[in-house]
């Protein structure tokens, strides 16, 4: 009888232990899972309000041309639009998706499908790695319900305060948002095309953790996570590259609370901000604008054939610079008439623009109007409020009359 068994056991143990040695050659040993030292992500609060870079008024014009889109449905709008309003904004509109709507399409599948449809496949899953995002470039199908850029949910749940312990509930279970986290670092690695939203996510969830060992068994430390930023040339990548400035200043933000950056690092941080602000002083154009010819410094300032720029273009560069001027320390700021004359710019052309054109890239124009709230140190929902209540009360007074 033993012997019976043994024939049939025995072959099932040699197969399954081929397997074992087939994945440990092919796959490499995994690595533990990344230890997140805290559940909150660290808070960078904006720290100027300057009305004279826009007022109340004019704010809350621009706001009111970006509320968040509902139709069709975009999973890159809706990441933009949870950034811009956060959780807890409420429209008093069932037309248009409040901050809590936003957050729970990230968090919740059901949810998810209640925006996206049935049919659409599932925007996070279990894979090889982890818990992955369906990317954009991973199926010539669903795009408009796909991630657009690498770590950027992870990033903006981070951004927006979502816990690392908030339950994330797939369609075939339940994880949680630390495990989308973690498993954005072990897939890190030096030659990422996008790394911006990574670093972002790292310096609010991990910071001052110093670094990690991905899953190629590389160790990855903050030191060169500024490097990786500070080697390519400025101008270059997505959106410019100016996600790239935006990283550089929440770690600096980050390090500002923990001490914990090395000095030359630190150093080489503030070195590239005052760089930047240097180069946007000269690159800025009569008009208040920035093109992505802005690297130029000087030679970006005349608008002509040899610094074409669309209006998208504009808004794109100008916007992000804005943003990331509005966290970006003292010592590095430009003169404030320099950025006065970008926002004054800035808030006249969204207020004016084209609405279909505007829906057609909103994403890029949320960053515009976020650097806008940014510069007055307040929540955008609490800013188109009081400007609604401010119209009504105008309506009221006039009808009185």
């Amino acid at each position: 009888m033993l012997a019976r068994i043994s024939r049939f056991v025995l072959p099932v143990l040699i197969v399954a232990g081929a397997l074992a040695v087939y994945r440990m050659a092919a796959v490499g040993p995994q690595p533990a899972a990344v230890v997140l030292p805290r559940n909150m992500p660290t808070v960078i609060a904006p720290r100027i309000n300057d009305p004279r870079v826009v007022t109340d008024a004019q704010l809350a014009a621009v706001l009111d041309r970006v509320l968040p889109p509902a139709d069709p449905v975009s999973t890159n709008n809706f990441v933009h639009a949870l950034r811009l309003w956060g959780p807890n904004a409420d429209f008093g509109d069932a037309k248009i998706p409040s901050g809590r709507q936003l957050r729970d399409y990230f968090l919740s599948d059901r949810a998810f499908r209640r925006w996206a449809g049935e049919q659409a496949p599932p925007l996070f899953f279990r894979g090889r790695d982890g818990i992955e995002v369906r990317s954009y470039d991973d199926r010539v199908t669903d795009r408009e319900t796909s991630s657009f850029h690498t770590d950027d949910l992870v990033a903006t749940l981070a951004e927006t305060g979502v816990p690392a312990g908030a339950p994330l509930v797939l369609r075939d279970g339940q994880a949680r948002v630390g495990d989308l986290l973690t498993t954005a670092l072990l897939r890190a690695h030096p030659e990422q095309l996008e790394y911006e939203w990574t670093t972002i996510a790292y310096a609010r969830y991990v910071f001052p953790h110093p670094g990690w060992r991905n899953k190629y068994g590389e160790k990855i430390n903050v030191d060169q996570l500024v490097d990786q930023i500070l080697k390519n040339p400025p101008g270059i990548g997505p959106c410019n590259g100016l996600h790239r400035l935006e990283a550089l200043v929440v770690l600096n933000r980050a390090d500002d609370e923990y001490r914990a950056l090395q000095p030359k690092t630190k150093l080489k941080v503030l070195t590239a901000l005052k760089w930047t602000s240097d180069v946007l002083v000269r690159a800025q154009t009569a008009e208040g604008y920035w093109t992505r010819q802005w690297p130029r410094g000087a030679a970006a300032s005349q608008p002509g054939k040899d610094n074409p720029a669309t209006l998208h273009d504009k808004l794109l560069v100008t916007g992000h610079h804005l943003e990331w001027l509005a966290l970006a320390p003292e010592e590095v700021q430009p003169p404030r008439e320099t950025v006065i004359r970008a926002a004054q710019w800035l808030a006249r052309t969204l207020v004016e623009m084209d609405q279909k054109d505007l829906l057609e890239a909103y994403g890029p124009y949320t960053h515009a109007a976020r650097a806008l709230c940014l510069w007055r140190s307040t929540e955008p929902i609490d800013a188109w409020k009081k400007g609604t209540a401010t119209a009504s009360h105008q309506v009221a007074a006039t009808s009185d009359k």
